[in-house]
């Protein structure tokens, strides 16, 4: 069983707290869904941010949408300009481990690396795959972080896709620290219950599990 040592959901982030992190942790041409996942890893790790986690530390990412407003400019410059004058530095964010890479270069990590994404229970399947990585072995803790930024898709989500997104995706980013160390309290994250949406709540978690998160507290991962 997982336990749960830090988490943070971090919401309705301003502009100039994105340009404070980009400035600060040398993040110039990093795009928004980056600079939203660091933002929320500095307010998880305020005090020994970026370089407070063994190096050995696994990381995980998971994004549902992932850099759809990089692909989407990215589309556009396909239609308006020829292949020579693309921008290559645009085309790499556009992909959905590129905000993987820029926090594992950013928090100088070296443990087991992965990018993932799924429309259906993200955060679930974010903490299953920490959990996997812990229980065999793989590393020791996780940084397991969930980030999803607000753009034309995700504002036609609940038009595209009712039965998923019965309203727009909040803007937000989740972190969480896994370790297999006990940490005395567990709460239980039912998969039946989330994957039902919840209309306006980050990553359509229900209210009591966003409540717990933010208490600190651990998990018990149920089918």
């Amino acid at each position: 069983m997982p336990n749960l040592k830090n988490a943070c959901i971090l919401e309705n982030v301003s502009e100039e707290e994105l340009k404070a992190v980009r400035l600060s942790c040398g993040l110039r041409r990093a795009d928004r869904l980056t600079s939203l996942a660091a933002a929320a890893v500095r307010h998880a790790f305020p005090d020994s941010f970026p370089h407070g986690l063994p190096p050995e530390t696994g990381l995980l990412t998971m994004s549902a949408f992932g850099p759809h407003r990089t692909v989407f400019a990215m589309l556009d410059d396909i239609l308006d300009y020829p292949e020579d004058q693309l921008l290559p530095t645009k085309f790499t964010h556009s992909v959905h481990n590129a905000v993987t890479s820029y926090l594992g270069t950013l928090l100088g990590l070296h443990g087991p690396a992965f990018a993932l994404t799924t429309f259906e229970a993200p955060i679930f399947e974010l903490l299953e795959t920490a959990d996997v990585l812990l229980s065999g072995g793989l590393c020791s803790q996780v940084l397991a972080v969930a980030v999803e930024e607000r753009g034309l898709l995700t504002q036609e989500a609940a038009r595209l896709c009712p039965a998923v997104y019965p309203a727009e995706p909040c803007e937000a980013a989740a972190v969480f620290l896994m370790t297999v160390e006990p940490t005395g309290t567990t709460v239980t994250l039912d998969r039946t219950r989330h994957v039902t949406r919840q209309p306006a709540s980050p990553f359509g978690l229900p209210a009591d599990t966003l409540q717990a998160i933010r208490e600190h507290n651990s998990f018990i991962l149920k089918h």
